[in-house]
């Protein structure tokens, strides 16, 4: 611990110390009257933005920086940005395809290239800490809320493709998170809606879930966020989340695996800890587990309520202020390593850069990996007329920003000259859709391309996909624009994983199939 994180500590006041505890999120592209109170009247050391924060590069350096300007100490800037389905810093920043997209091409470099573009766009903007990576092992197809956003089921590939994507983040002086702790790729519930369950054995655990972050530990991982999950080898008592848990936040995490960062909470307003507690109280009972940051994104009256219940429990002494001390020592030191108590909160880099765009083209390029292809169905596509069914919406998760409109598997064919034709379905087509779909092919003779969302989850999805095929048979093509296993569903003949409904991906698999190249991404999960 270096001299100046403890001079410094020395010189706060419980209040300002409890303000370098928290995380908040605000509405608005502007600093609101909110957070302005949040900061000044609060202390608040650390902030979140979403999209909603977000209009353009030069808006969102012009908000970091009246934000800091706010602030004595320098704040933390976080921002969810994953890539794939979470992606908050959208176009023109570069937009990449996501972590099992990336892992699909097969070589770890991407991650790293990956993880140190973000990073010089974010610090040119004034962002600081990426929320990221995922480093959950979805090794349960039925998973609704990790799925493509973790590398794989390969414990050993997460790992891999998650350490050089923090090396990339480092390098671009940005601070990583590995997320959830210990692991939630195994949970078959959304933790944005209700707490889901893990119940594996110990064994297993330490084996496939905490394998990753031991390996990111080893490597100097800025910050773990823990999981609102309940894992019934590890935590105390059944309904208490990790994100609660003692067994898990100190003794597993800071004292078994070492680590000596910081634990920032997922934000307490989710399901998976509302259904039980209010933020006030989850936040004093994380930080008694362990947590060193505590998380409310949305709502301003249980934000002042959460600061006013930390602030009492630490004068009457429910909190020790030993515990404080050690989580904004942690807080501090990050910070120190970001350069920003030495006033580093730009640095300098180009957003958009035509490099940046063709690092990720590249890698887009390289995951689009061919499942099945009884019919050969992908080499006739170029002369032949194409019938389009696509999703309306393309965000089935709460942690997603909603996305739809005309496909840019359409208009890069359009674009090309290409005949086609497309019908757009919503995110569970009701038996009146699919009538409509099955009428619309009547008299049609080409292909019918399918771009699909978790249809293996989803019956409505199966049902469709079925009525065309009975129709439509062997000229069928499934594009699977999120988890990769709607390419080996019942019937499926032939099929391709583009495993991102980015735009990046979709323009990708066109120009491709209209060139004719040959797709070389393979799949990072037992298909």
């Amino acid at each position: 611990m270096s001299e100046r994180v403890e001079n410094l500590l020395k010189s706060m006041s419980n209040e300002e110390k409890i303000g370098q505890i928290m995380i908040c999120g605000f509405d608005g592209t502007t600093p609101s009257s909110n957070v302005q109170k949040l900061i000044k009247n609060y202390h608040l050391g650390n902030i979140i933005l979403f999209k909603r924060n977000i209009e353009n590069p030069n808006q969102v350096k012009q908000l970091t920086s009246e934000l800091q300007k706010l602030s004595k100490i320098p704040l933390t800037i976080a921002v969810d940005q994953e890539g794939g389905i979470v992606t908050r810093l959208t176009e023109p920043f570069t937009v990449f395809p996501g972590n099992i997209a990336t892992s699909a091409t097969n070589d770890p470099n991407n991650a790293y290239l990956t993880g140190l573009v973000m990073a010089k766009e974010m610090r040119a903007v004034g962002i600081n800490w990426n929320l990221a990576p995922v480093v959950d092992v979805n090794d349960l197809p039925q998973n609704p809320g990790i799925g493509v956003r973790s590398y794989s089921d390969d414990p050993r590939v997460v790992a891999k493709y998650a350490s050089e994507f923090v090396r990339g983040l480092h390098d671009g002086r940005v601070a990583g998170c590995a997320k959830h702790f210990p692991g939630k790729g195994h949970s078959a519930k959304d933790a944005h809606f209700e707490m889901p369950i893990v119940n594996r054995e110990l064994d297993d655990l330490i084996r496939i879930e905490l394998y990753p972050f031991k390996e990111l530990v080893r490597d100097g991982i800025d910050s773990v966020m823990p999981s609102h999950v309940y894992y019934s080898a590890l935590c105390e008592s059944e309904n208490l989340p990790a994100t609660l848990s003692h067994s898990v936040m100190t003794d597993l995490l800071k004292n078994q695996m070492a680590f000596d960062g910081v634990t920032v909470t997922d934000d307490l307003e989710m399901g998976g800890i509302t259904a039980n507690l209010e933020p006030s109280e989850a936040a004093w009972r994380s930080l008694m587990a362990g947590a060193d940051m505590l998380m409310v994104c949305h709502t301003f009256e249980k934000q002042i309520g959460t600061f006013e219940t930390l602030i009492q429990m630490v004068k009457f002494g429910d909190i020790p202020i030993d515990r404080l001390n050690d989580a904004v020592r942690r807080v501090l030191t990050m910070k120190e390593n970001l350069g920003l108590l030495d006033g580093r909160i730009v640095i300098d880099s180009e957003i958009g850069s035509k490099e940046n765009l063709d690092i990720a083209y590249s890698i887009a390029k390289r995951s689009i990996t061919l499942v099945r292809n009884t019919d050969n169905l992908i080499e006739k596509i170029p002369n032949s007329k194409v019938f389009l069914i696509f999703p309306k919406d393309l965000a089935l998760t709460k942690v997603e920003e909603k996305a739809g409109g005309i496909s840019e598997i359409e208009r890069t064919f359009r674009e090309e000259g290409k005949n086609v034709e497309s019908i757009y379905v919503s995110s569970k087509p009701d038996d009146t859709e699919i009538e409509r779909v099955i009428k619309s092919l009547k008299g049609f003779d080409g292909i019918v391309i399918i771009g699909t969302l978790n249809a293996h989850l989803i019956e409505e999805w199966k049902k469709m996909i079925n009525a065309v095929t009975n129709v439509r048979n062997d000229n069928v093509l499934i594009l699977a624009l999120r988890n990769p296993y709607d390419c080996v569903m019942d019937g499926v003949r032939n099929s391709v994983a583009l495993y991102s409904y980015s735009k990046i991906s979709q323009k990708a698999f066109a120009e491709m199939v209209l060139n004719g190249e040959r797709f070389t991404g393979k799949a990072p999960v037992k298909l």
